[in-house]
């Protein structure tokens, strides 16, 4: 799990803004000024490190090839620029809703309904909880993946934000997102959601928070008391996990200039000075009989979350005889199948029919491979030996983050 940490170093900053605000510009300062390599006063796209470059580029409003100081926030806060995204006239887009009876930015949720709703019924319900290293990143970010579902007019679509790292410590986050489903269940009716069809859905450090949520259904230490609605259930149904960590006792705590990594910064220790709260954060370490069906979704050259990890979630899935399909991408980096491996958007898309609709519908969980290939620094040889899923053995990178 050690290159976890690395790869995280050099595409997401180690804090993060809520909003384009004062006290965020002012935070980010440091790290924009850092990436200032010729000391020049300005951030140019060819002094920055490729991965970073290729994500920030869709901040450059001014087309001037440098990233200003609030371009750089813009980034922080939606790095795969989702919010240039049009809604479609076919979808109504309720926003900023809080669910923690908070006034915290972070403790929001933004609510996508179809406006022509199929069949006239409560519809089922995808949590969207978006990734970032749990240090950047927000609601924002479900639109890409969110918006082509709903339009169809059979889901809903939920997207939970929840506190960084940098706000709250562990479980803060697990907290929040149980906080959202409760309301989710809460508003139901209002809304016109099917309160007993719910979807946690997360890419990376969402896609972790989504696991735990199916892992952990019925578990009340985790449950928080955060919101007016405690009496109800965050119980979800199931789950579609994106290239998630779901093991973090094996992360080494540190980054490659020996500062805290970001699993650090989540637990405020690292997992051998914590081990029981590595635990409780790892997704495996919950799992049994009880649990929800899982969809999984992964790269075979991530960067970011070794494959392994996925490897090692479907294994223990399996051995509690929890449903499960692990769909490997040969070749795929970090959340960059939209462009390279359409056909993943229609196995995701199957699986949520299969689970809210019709339970005869198979979902193919056959190898798709990624054609659009990007060169990375490799992984060091002998990572990926024996995997089921990966029998060559094959160095492991990828490209960029999440979107």
């Amino acid at each position: 799990m050690k290159y976890f940490c690395l790869a995280l170093a050099l595409v997401f900053p180690l804090v993060a803004s809520a909003g384009v605000e004062g006290g965020d510009v002012a935070r980010l300062t440091p790290l924009w000024q850092a990436l200032d390599a010729d000391k020049d006063g300005k951030v140019s796209l060819t002094e920055l490190h490729p991965y970073q470059a290729m994500v920030m580029a869709a901040h450059d409003a001014d087309g001037d090839g440098n990233i200003s100081l609030t371009e750089y926030a813009g980034y922080d806060l939606d790095p795969g620029n989702a919010a240039s995204m049009a809604i479609p006239e076919s979808i109504n887009l309720i926003e900023d809703l809080p669910y923690a009876a908070t006034h915290d930015p972070r403790q929001q949720l933004d609510l996508f309904l179809p406006g022509e709703p199929e069949g006239g019924r409560p519809l089922p319900v995808i949590a969207y909880i978006h990734g970032g290293g749990w240090t950047m990143g927000s609601k924002v970010m479900a639109r890409a993946q969110m918006l082509p579902l709903v339009a169809t007019g059979r889901y809903a679509a939920v997207s939970i934000g929840y506190r960084l790292s940098w706000q709250d410590r562990w479980p803060a986050q697990i907290h929040d997102v149980k906080a959202g489903i409760r309301w989710i269940r809460a508003n139901a009716k209002d809304y016109g959601l099917d309160p007993s069809r719910i979807c946690a859905f997360g890419p990376s450090a969402g896609g972790h928070l989504a696991a735990m949520l199916g892992a952990t259904n019925d578990v009340i230490s985790l449950e928080g008391e955060l919101g007016d609605h405690t009496d109800q259930s965050s119980d979800v149904q199931c789950v579609v996990d994106f290239f998630g960590p779901v093991d973090l006792r094996s992360e080494d705590g540190k980054d490659p200039l020996g500062n805290p990594s970001v699993v650090t910064r989540l637990l405020g220790a690292t997992p051998q000075e914590s081990p029981r709260l590595a635990a409780e954060a790892s997704p495996v370490s919950h799992v049994d009989s009880s649990d929800v069906p899982f969809l999984i979704v992964h790269g075979t050259r991530d960067p970011l979350v070794d494959y392994n990890q996925s490897v090692q979630l479907e294994a223990a899935l399996v051995e509690a005889g929890v449903p499960v399909i692990f769909q490997t991408i040969e070749g795929g980096g970090h959340g960059d199948f939209a462009a390279g491996v359409p056909e993943v958007n229609d196995r995701v898309e199957a699986f949520l029919e299969k689970n809210f609709y019709d339970p005869d519908i198979e979902v193919p969980d056959n190898v798709l491979e990624f054609k659009m290939r990007t060169a990375v620094p490799p992984r060091p040889a002998g990572k990926h030996q024996g995997d089921r899923k990966n029998p060559g053995g094959a160095n492991v990178s990828g490209a960029v983050p999440d979107r």
